[in-house]
């Protein structure tokens, strides 16, 4: 029997050091790689734009563009995040870039400490607010609206007990997220990913939600967080636009935001 080539030798070698680990890969992620399928080919159904992130490392990453009902231009991404211990390990972002202005509104769980940030706010003087307006104008916009804002219950006491409504009366004078609405937040279809919480905020950058997920989100998971988010977008005025030119912060800051 004569000797395997060193050539030939080399090749086997190879091919079983990267075959049997890259074929586990494709058996370990078929199902995930079948959901991203299916919400490419959903998103292109309804004419919206679907690319994929795998700079990010992770070949299930996306972002999504498209539009409300109205018309409206929304940015949809993926990401991942190192949060088992909290219960996810995905972040669903949604932006609405052309609802930004001054900061009026704010939805955030209990647990992340809104509350304490809320009695703490008010100590902020304007003379404050105007030395932290020359570093950063969405900072100081944020300032003032932690200091002023008020809370402003859904009327739905599951909802209410888990989040908190910061808004500024005086330019959102209805309770932003209604009964109904909050309804939604908290109970989502049984073929979609529920997440273990979302926040929502309109800054100088738009208005942006985030529902934090345990796991890969599917079409179904998409869907109710856009029908959420337009709804929730229909519920707010016109925004307040500030003259303030963005600053080295601001645009480092915005960068963070919409990655």
């Amino acid at each position: 029997m004569k000797s395997i080539p060193p050539s030939l030798l080399v090749a086997i070698m190879a091919a079983v050091t990267l075959g049997v680990p890259l074929s586990l890969y494709a058996l370990l992620t078929r199902g995930r790689r079948r959901i991203i399928h299916e919400i490419k080919s959903e998103a292109s159904r309804r004419g919206w734009a679907f690319h994929s992130r795998r700079w990010l490392g992770d070949p299930t990453a996306f972002r999504i563009d498209g539009w409300t009902r109205s018309g409206l231009p929304w940015v949809l991404k993926t990401g991942g995040a190192n949060a088992e211990d909290k219960g996810w390990t995905v972040r669903l972002g949604l932006h609405f870039p052309s609802l930004a202005g001054e900061m009026d509104l704010a939805m955030f769980p209990h647990k992340l400490g809104s509350r304490e940030s809320s009695l703490l706010a008010p100590r902020i003087s304007s003379d404050t607010l105007a030395r932290m307006a020359e570093f950063s104008a969405t900072a100081a916009s944020a300032g003032g609206f932690f200091r002023d804002a008020q809370e402003t219950p859904s009327g739905l006491p599951s909802f209410d007990a888990a989040y908190q409504i910061l808004s500024l009366t005086q330019r959102i004078p209805q309770v932003p997220i209604d009964a109904g609405l909050a309804e939604r937040i908290l109970k989502w279809p049984s073929d979609a990913v529920a997440p273990q919480e979302i926040l929502a905020w309109r800054d100088s950058f738009g208005l942006h939600l985030h529902a934090h997920l345990p796991a890969t989100p599917n079409w179904g998971t998409i869907t109710h967080f856009v029908g959420i988010a337009q709804d929730f977008c229909a519920r707010l005025p016109v925004p307040v636009m500030t003259d303030a030119s963005k600053s080295f912060w601001d645009r480092l800051l915005g960068r963070i935001l919409e990655s």
